[in-house]
This record gives C-alpha cells, structure tokens and sequence, in this order.
C-alpha cells in the first residue's frame, strides 16, 4: 500500500523537530535534499511549523527562543559536552541520539571509567552549591584541608578520573585541593580580582597536577610496552621524539615528582630515565630504600 501524502508531511515534520531539538537548527536547501522535495514543499513543511519555528536568515530555521527555553533546547548536548563525551563517542548526530534509549536497554555497549570516591555523594551535596557560587562572585573562601585552616581565591571545579577537586590559589600559588579532604568550607563576603595568568593556565592544563612552573622529562620506553604509549597519552603533555626498532624515546612535562614516578614505577622494567639526572637518581634511591628495607624485614623474621 502505497504511503498518503499527508503521512508523508508527517514523518518529515517529526523529522525536522527531532533534528531541531537534537541540532538547533534546520537548513532548507538540506531538507529539500534528504526528502527529495521541492523548495515549494519545504516551505509547506516550515510554515506549518510557523508557530514554534523561525527563519532566521541563509535559509535557516530555529526553534523560536520560549518554546526552545521550556524544551531545553540541546540539553542533552550540554551535558556530552560537560562529561567530556567526545572522547568515547567524538560522532553523536541524530542517528546516535535515535538509538541511545535502545543501547542502554540492550546493553550491548558498556564505558568502564575509574571508580569514584566512597564519599563522592556526600561530597558534591555538601560542597558543590557552595563553591560554585564562590566562584561565580569571586568570594575568598576557608576552608580546612588535612587538618590546616587555609585561606583561597577559587578559581574552578574539576573532576579527574572520577575524583572531583577545587582549583584554588593560596598564597598567590595555584593548588588541587581534593572535595573528599575538606572537613569544612566557608565563603567571606570579600571578593578578590581573578589573576588572567591564572585563567589562562587553568585553560591550558584541566589537571590536578599543575603549576606556573613545570620540568621536563626524557624518557626512552622499551617496544614490548611502547604500544601503550603510542595509542594514547598516558603521560603528562606526552610528546614521542624518537623511535626506532628498540622502542620509543619521549618527553613529557611535570609539575612535582610525586606525579611522575608513580607512573615511571608502574611501567619498569620496560621504561629508563634519560634525563633529568637528579629525577633518575631519586628512583634509583627509592628502589634501593625499598629492597634495603624488604630485605631487612625478611631477615627479621627468619626463625633464630
């Protein structure tokens, strides 16, 4: 049986709601296209949506602003954007929206990520509306952090691998304070004066680990590991300077210490500090302090 005209203008009209909702945005020479219609039946189409739909210049059609305000107009896009989706999904058209209700149901596709903090709910109710408001005023803030008082100049919220923090300043010196070790939070009424340098570095480096005043490190990574490495970056502002048939040599960039041996650590023995020396010396050290003290403790508990 042949499909009526007017079922037709139907399935066309929802079509070009869901892409509005989904897009913001309609093209007319683009709908004409995809339905294979005239320009004359396109402006049918578009005037039978005139109550809620507006032209607004180049043959573009919107959502007009009320109706888009009350149909949170790409809400769902906001929050992809916010949960940094375009790592795990970097094409989300319509056809990803259409089918999303279907995949979760299904489950045939499952995101795995880093757990997050035991304390996480309680957390975020506790201190989220406060700190963002802060923030939004620029109000100085105190707060207890591992037991000391300390003054701040909030600057942002960041959530990094499933544990959320406040980048603030004290002292003038930018610092990662974690939302699970606040014991207590309060906003002053004084207000401070946003540092540009500071924005400007918060932008640039969205990580805990960061400060005006980074190291760098060369390292060379063995090719039955380098795979790792090559596929993504699993080391500060990584970057491969070298590779040949025994592995790989990069560099990548710290702020202290503690943030890249513990990642130098995990990967022996398929990775070698090049440079600097004094950072090769201190693993060096570290790992003779533990053998030295694993060592002793076994000797210890031999039977006399």
């Amino acid at each position: 049986m042949a499909t009526s005209g007017k079922s037709r203008s139907a399935e066309r009209l929802v079509d070009i709601l869901i892409t509005l909702h989904m897009h913001g945005v309609v093209d007319r020479l683009a709908l004409m296209k995809k339905f294979d219609i005239t320009e004359r039946t396109v402006y049918r189409d578009l005037n039978t949506l005139a109550p809620i739909v507006e032209h607004f210049g180049n043959g573009q059609y919107r959502l007009i602003e009320s109706v888009a305000n009350r149909a949170g107009r790409n809400l769902h896009h906001s929050l992809a954007n916010l949960l940094n989706a375009d790592n795990v999904f970097p094409d989300r058209g319509i056809d990803f929206w259409q089918k999303l209700d279907g995949r979760l149901e299904d489950k045939n596709i499952i995101i795995g990520g880093n757990n997050a903090e035991h304390t996480v709910a309680t957390d975020v109710r506790r201190y989220m509306n406060l700190i963002e408001k802060a923030i939004q005023k620029r109000n100085i803030c105190q707060l207890i952090y591992k037991g000391k008082t300390r003054t701040v100049h909030p600057y942002q919220l960041l959530n990094k691998k499933n544990i959320w923090y406040l980048q603030a300043t004290e002292n003038s010196k930018l610092k990662s304070f974690a939302l699970s070790q606040i014991y207590w939070f309060e906003s002053k009424q004084q207000t401070f004066n946003a540092s540009e340098e500071t924005l400007a570095l918060l932008e640039k480096t969205p990580d805990p680990w960061l400060s005006e005043h980074n190291f760098q490190v060369k390292l060379f990574v063995n090719h039955t590991v380098s795979m790792y490495l090559k596929r993504r970056d699993l080391l500060p502002s990584q970057k491969i300077i070298h590779e040949d048939v025994r592995g790989i040599t990069l560099t990548c960039q710290a702020s202290h210490e503690n943030q890249i041996i513990p990642l130098i650590f995990y990967w022996l023995p398929n990775i070698e500090v090049l440079e600097p020396a004094w950072l090769k010396d201190k693993l060096m050290n570290t790992l003779q302090n533990y053998l030295t003290t694993v060592h002793t403790t076994e000797c210890e508990q031999e039977p006399g």
